[in-house]
């Protein structure tokens, strides 16, 4: 028989997983401790983005929405402690607050996306290849060499359970 080919994954889809919070939690730490030593003039790094979006991806909505509202709250403290006294913060204010909003509706997304490919590969099982079938009773020949109703070999690699009944046609020829 055939080995078992590896499923192809697109290049730009992340890979399937779970990752601990606390991890995203000390890469948002990081991206604060440049911004501190980058100065009050820095614009909002768009690299804030990107732990945002594997918590996200990897850890789901909570966390990703944690990190997303805090690491703007922080950022904006660390620019208000390190600007010079006199300065209007006004807007710098008003910026963070929509930045934090697209961030946190970024993640939101992320999240939800993770989850739906999760969900998707649950369900999801796929047969492949030629199967080996009896034309009179439709058993299928397996892997071992040894014959099974179609019905136990299919629900064995799948999701998949069989209900009975009679189509028109057979019920009109049978009975």
């Amino acid at each position: 028989m055939d080995e078992e080919q590896p499923v192809i994954r697109p290049w730009w889809l992340l890979p399937v997983g779970r990752v601990r919070p606390v991890w995203w939690v000390l890469i948002g730490v990081a991206f604060l401790a440049i911004d501190y030593l980058a100065g009050p003039e820095s614009q909002f790094p768009v690299l804030y983005v990107i732990p945002v979006i594997l918590a996200g991806w990897y850890s789901g909505r909570k966390p990703a929405a944690w990190l997303a509202t805090a690491v703007p709250l922080f950022h904006l403290g660390v620019v208000l402690y390190t600007l010079p006294p006199g300065r209007n913060t006004t807007l710098l204010a008003i910026m963070t607050v929509a930045r934090g909003v697209v961030v946190l509706i970024m993640a939101l997304w992320f999240a939800r996306l993770a989850e739906h490919e999760r969900q998707l590969l649950r369900y999801v099982v796929k047969l492949e290849g030629l199967l080996p079938i009896c034309s009179m009773c439709k058993s299928i020949r397996n892997e071992r060499g040894v014959w099974e109703p179609l019905e136990a070999f299919i629900s064995q690699r799948s999701d998949a359970d069989f209900t009975h009944g009679l189509c028109p046609n057979c019920l009109r020829r049978h009975y």
